[in-house]
């Protein structure tokens, strides 16, 4: 029972991490890599996980106490619907397109990937991980 509990509010829960095939990519390329879940001390039902593109910007807004913003820019959601069972570990495949227009990285643009792990009734973990656009 308390490792349930534990798992629920993120204590050695599921763990995710992002690998990219390249750090590096162009504009219209597509990123591809893998997504390594590895599951905690209980068993946790895993509803889907979301890929997210970011562009991070640097710009002073007046409406804002903050220079650097977010915009998403594209998703892909993965929709598994089953259970990860204590100690268990996958790998899950994906892809995902660049836009074929927009900054490339530099001191005041930077691409990044967020995934996130979706656990009905749990803290949901996630990953951060940078791509430099050529």
């Amino acid at each position: 029972m308390w490792k349930e509990i534990f798992s629920s509010i993120g204590i050695d829960s599921v763990k995710v991490d992002t690998v990219l095939e390249n750090q590096t990519a162009a504009l219209g390329e597509t990123v591809n890599g893998r997504i390594l879940i590895e599951g905690g001390l209980a068993d946790e039902p895993i509803k889907k996980i979301q890929v997210l593109l970011y562009l991070q910007y640097e710009k002073v807004k007046e409406d804002s106490d903050f220079t650097w913003h977010d915009k998403h820019i594209e998703e892909v959601n993965i929709e598994l619907n089953r259970n990860i069972k204590a100690g268990e570990a996958d790998s899950i495949p994906f892809s995902l397109k660049l836009p074929e227009k927009g900054p490339k990285t530099d001191d005041t643009h930077k691409w990044y990937i967020r995934t996130k792990v979706f656990i009905d009734q749990a803290v949901d973990p996630e990953d951060e991980d940078q791509i430099i656009v050529q």
